[in-house]
């Protein structure tokens, strides 16, 4: 029992006797996840002190403070209790913070009818320059949401949903100092997101858009491009994904056609690059910066990507279904596939030739090859179909992905004897020297004389790794008029 003088000379006996007051100020040193599991669970006095005073408890999730609690437990006590509440008020408290300039709010599984928000007066602008939110709000609620963040620079959206006809676009407050907007949307049309790009200010630098829509008229290069030229005069770095199914109602439509127009000047100038990554039965589109790095073959230097424009094709996972190759030849008919990126395994051998068939300006190929090489050779019907289709292909640069001995390199090299660029990634440091030279030997028994460069990426490039290349090459009298250097973690050995 414990006993307290109070001011007024009480006496008192039991623990909860004592004000709130003192408490608060007790509870003020403790974890809230500790005062919840050592309090709520007494009596109705500390229920009532815990849940519904104007106490605000401290949680910090740490490995300590959880030792006593499942997730269950947490998610019983803490979250499903809270499940109802409206984050309108949370953000309209963060709102008031006077001197606030960066914010980030993530909520997991959030109710995207859980946020009630006017739209803010002149006195409720906020300070906010940086805000990025990783939860759900309809169109409308996003834009009450902005119109307390006139002042913002970057604007991070994840995700707004638009099923909705809305007339929110009309009050969507200007953002005049916005220079980036990263924007994820599901079920918004085509329409009413370039609606609301079209508010956006001029100085605008970067804009990435990610949909999860079926509206077909965000793959419009014609749309993208116009909306570009007339609105965003400044913008230097462009990203956009978009991506439907190949199933049954999958049909080549005008705005499939009009991917070519992403390889005319308006885009080449720019460097952003269309890529389409075929992952089953979901094709995902593209458009992506030059500066952020998808296959691009920046191994291969000399490639100039304006000489040949042309599609970065990835297929992740091949179908050897004959349907889906049909599919997928009705959209290569539309479109000018030059680099490919594919995984091959014995299995779906048929199948990659009858892609390279249906890719006749293929310049560029990545391969990661699932089986090894002496089973490819083993099916000898098979292999004659691939090198005459190899042989009749206009593929000069060869990436070859997690080799495993030198059979790899005999394989690609006796593939692919007209290639004048050969890359192998990625190995360790220790097997540089090893891979090179037998490399180097193949292509000299082959009799390749035509001018070549290869390109070895290894885990950590080293300087002094260029002069042991240097001494190995000179020693076994592999090459002539030859230069070695290195870029980054790839190092090339290169001669006329």
């Amino acid at each position: 029992m414990l006993r307290v003088i109070s001011e007024k000379k009480q006496i008192i006996n039991h623990i909860e006797n004592l004000s709130n007051e003192i408490f608060y100020e007790i509870f003020d040193y403790l974890n809230g996840c500790d005062i919840y599991h050592s309090f709520s669970n007494l009596n109705i006095r500390f229920q009532d002190l815990i849940t519904h005073s104007t106490f605000y408890l401290k949680v910090q999730f740490s490995s300590e403070s959880q030792s006593n609690l499942t997730i269950k437990d947490r998610y019983e006590r803490y979250i499903l209790p809270n499940k109802h509440h409206d984050i309108g008020a949370i953000y309209q408290l963060i709102f008031q913070l006077p001197f606030l300039k960066y914010l980030k709010v993530e909520i997991d599984d959030f109710e995207t009818t859980g946020l009630t928000l006017p739209m803010a007066t002149n006195e409720q602008y906020t300070s906010i320059e940086y805000f990025i939110f990783f939860h759900y709000l309809t169109l409308d609620q996003f834009c009450h949401l902005l119109s307390y963040t006139p002042r913002l620079t970057h604007l991070h959206c994840f995700t707004i949903i638009g099923f909705e006809d809305t007339n929110s676009i009309e009050i969507f407050t200007k953002i005049n100092n916005l220079v980036r907007f990263d924007l994820c949307i599901h079920d918004l049309s085509c329409n009413l997101c370039q609606a609301l790009l079209l508010k956006l200010p001029l100085q605008l630098k970067i804009l990435s858009v990610i949909v999860f829509d079926k509206d077909k008229r965000y793959l419009d290069a014609n749309r993208w491009e116009e909306l570009i030229r007339k609105n965003m005069p400044n913008l230097e770095r462009f990203t956009l994904s978009w991506h439907e199914n190949m199933d049954k109602s999958f049909q080549i439509t005008d705005y499939h056609k009009t991917i070519p127009n992403y390889f005319l000047p308006f885009w080449m100038e720019k460097e952003w690059i269309f890529r389409i990554v075929v992952r089953d039965v979901k094709i995902d589109y593209a458009i992506v910066p030059h500066s952020q790095k998808f296959y691009d073959f920046e191994e291969h230097l000399s490639y100039d990507r304006n000489s040949c424009p042309g599609v970065n094709l990835n297929i992740t996972n091949l179908n050897k279904n004959q349907v889906y190759i049909n599919r997928l030849n009705s959209l290569f008919n539309i479109i000018n596939v030059t680099r490919l990126v594919i995984k091959c395994s014995i299995d779906s051998m048929k199948a990659f030739i009858k892609i390279l068939k249906l890719l006749p300006n293929l310049i560029m190929l990545r391969v990661t090859l699932l089986t090894h090489p002496d089973e490819f050779l083993d099916a000898k019907k098979d292999m004659i179909e691939l090198r005459r289709c190899v042989k009749n292909s206009k593929i000069t640069n060869v990436t070859i992905v997690n080799i495993e001995d030198s059979d790899y390199v005999d394989f690609i090299i006796d593939l692919f004897p007209q290639m004048k660029s050969f890359s192998i990634q990625i190995i360790a440091n220790s097997d540089l020297l090893l891979v090179a030279k037998w490399i180097l030997y193949r292509i000299k028994m082959n009799k390749m004389s035509h001018p070549m460069k290869v390109c070895i990426q290894v885990n950590e490039g080293t300087n002094d790794l260029i002069e042991k290349l240097y001494e190995m090459i000179d020693s076994k009298k592999l090459l002539k008029n030859y230069t070695v250097f290195r870029k980054l973690d790839i190092f090339y050995i290169q001669w006329n």
